[in-house]
């Protein structure tokens, strides 16, 4: 039991990530013992391997009222995020209109005409 987040995070590809010297220790220690003499660093956060660099901090905030002898962690992530590519535009072509005697006459008349508008009449 005492290897147990080790033994989880190597298998899953995470990590620990953390703040080690920017802060205050008030600021880092996670736990404070019954006789509130006592402050340990021991709660931490798991990321993945590969968002490792996305991790910009980590700290622990002490006024949140979690009714626990740990204080909260609060991790800051930077996401860089792609754009969204748009969906394709293209539309099928109506191959077996354009096979049709009558549509291909229009066709040929609307591009040999000088007002086009007048060969699209609406039937």
């Amino acid at each position: 039991m005492v290897n147990f987040l080790p033994d989880f995070c190597g298998p899953n590809n995470l990590v620990f990530g953390g703040t080690i010297n920017r802060y205050r220790n008030i600021h880092k220690n996670t736990w404070v013992s019954p006789d509130r003499r006592t402050t340990n660093q021991i709660d931490h956060v798991t990321i993945n391997k590969s968002w490792r660099s996305l991790l910009l901090d980590t700290r622990v905030y002490r006024g949140a009222d979690v009714g626990s002898d740990h204080y909260l962690v609060v991790a800051d992530i930077q996401l860089r995020l792609r754009k969204a590519s748009k969906p394709s535009t293209r539309r099928k072509r109506a191959v077996d209109y354009l096979k049709n005697e009558t549509t291909q006459k229009n066709f040929l008349n609307l591009q040999n005409s000088q007002n086009r508008y007048q060969t699209l009449q609406i039937p």
